[in-house]
């Protein structure tokens, strides 16, 4: 039986002891039963792969060593591209078959720590510190990221569009996994802006760089996900339960006194009741332009309950085929626009890519790609 177009390509490599990254390509899987990849945006990705037992391939993948590498190859159109690369994690054995499980590299930065008690006083949120941890996650003695070298690393803005956000003298940390310390450091630099901060490690070899980007993404045009058309089903979360439009947080003044700051969308409580909830203000929050830290405060509230009253709506969209290809002239992050008309569900609108996952089985080929409509604003 002709092979099944699209393909998907899982190669597997050596370790390299002297910087725990991939080497000598080791074999092809050329017998696996069903083939899975995923790939997020600042969340680590996952693949996985099944073999019967008798494979010749079992015997020689070595977990938490050997890396793979999964490449897409429509035979049809001659495109390809590389859709997951990580590190073997845990086999998974029953008497008929094995599943073989692999993460990305994004997700060791989840396995090692930063400092105890380590403070970072008026710093900017890059350059200042996510670059020094970054290093030291990378140049540790027996460190896991020691073959990614460092690309771009840029600090986030504050509201303005132009002032760069710096932290105040109390920031520090604390004993967290470094992949927790940049997460935060990125939703500090979203926050009460238009700017999608994110990082990364590439996805593609053989050099794999590590980025911090103040801003990215674009717009993607050439195809749209349409419903009924490209988009073969789908599931939609409009994200109503999350709503909050009354939101009270406890502030401080430069002279130290304690003061409860309250903030209500009245319009929106008029449509969907008062529907309350309390919150804690970030260290950082990209806000400039306030006179004061109180004045800073209350106008964090503000755009708190502005953000808590826009719906985050998520999408997985279930598409058909080939009709969008992974990785062709788009990536995670891009905008794509969405249009679905179906009963209760009218939409028109740009979504943000998030994260893009398929299953390669005896069915075929299925891939899903994941969209939220952007908050910030």
């Amino acid at each position: 039986m002709a092979a099944p177009s699209p393909r998907l390509y899982v190669e597997y490599f050596t370790n390299n002891s002297s910087t725990f990254g991939p080497l000598l390509l080791d074999g092809i899987v050329h017998d696996a039963l069903a083939v899975g990849w995923s790939w997020y945006s600042r969340f680590p990705a996952n693949a996985y792969f099944t073999l019967r037992q008798g494979s010749i391939h079992n015997s020689r993948l070595v977990p938490l060593k050997t890396h793979i590498r999964i490449t897409y190859v429509n035979d049809v159109t001659g495109y390809s591209a590389v859709v997951f690369t990580g590190r073997l994690g845990d086999p998974s054995s029953t008497g008929e078959d094995v599943v073989w499980t692999a993460w990305n590299y994004l997700s060791e930065l989840s396995l090692n720590r930063t400092g105890y008690r380590t403070v970072y006083p008026d710093k900017l949120l890059g350059t200042e510190i996510l670059q020094p941890e970054w290093t030291l996650a990378r140049t540790a003695t027996y460190a896991l990221l020691n073959f990614v070298t460092t690309g771009t690393i840029e600090n986030p803005l504050g509201s303005d569009g132009t002032t760069p956000i710096k932290t105040d003298a109390r920031f520090g940390v604390i004993d967290v996994p470094r992949l927790l310390l940049f997460f935060d450091l990125s939703e500090i630099g979203r926050a009460n802006t238009v700017n999608n901060v994110t990082f990364e490690i590439t996805r593609t070899g053989p050099t794999f760089t590590f980025n911090f980007w103040k801003n990215r993404g674009s717009a993607y045009t050439a195809k749209r996900l349409t419903f009924p058309g490209i988009v073969r089903d789908y599931q939609f979360a409009p994200g109503f339960a999350a709503l909050r439009n009354d939101l009270a947080t406890v502030g401080q003044s430069v002279s130290g006194v304690t003061t409860e700051i309250v903030k209500t969308d009245e319009v929106n409580a008029a449509e969907y009741g008062r529907r309350q909830d309390v919150f804690t203000i970030k260290t950082l929050a990209g806000l400039a332009g306030a006179a004061t830290e109180a004045d800073a405060q209350v106008a964090i509230t503000e755009r708190a309950v502005k953000e808590a009253t826009t719906l985050e709506k998520s999408l997985a969209l279930s598409l058909r085929g080939t009709f969008l290809e992974p990785f062709d002239g788009w990536d995670i992050e891009d905008t794509i626009h969405v249009q679905i008309t179906r009963g209760r569900d009218v939409i028109d609108a740009d979504y943000r890519i998030v994260g893009m996952r398929a299953i390669q089985d005896e069915r075929g080929y299925h891939p899903t790609i994941l969209v939220q409509l952007p908050t910030a604003a």
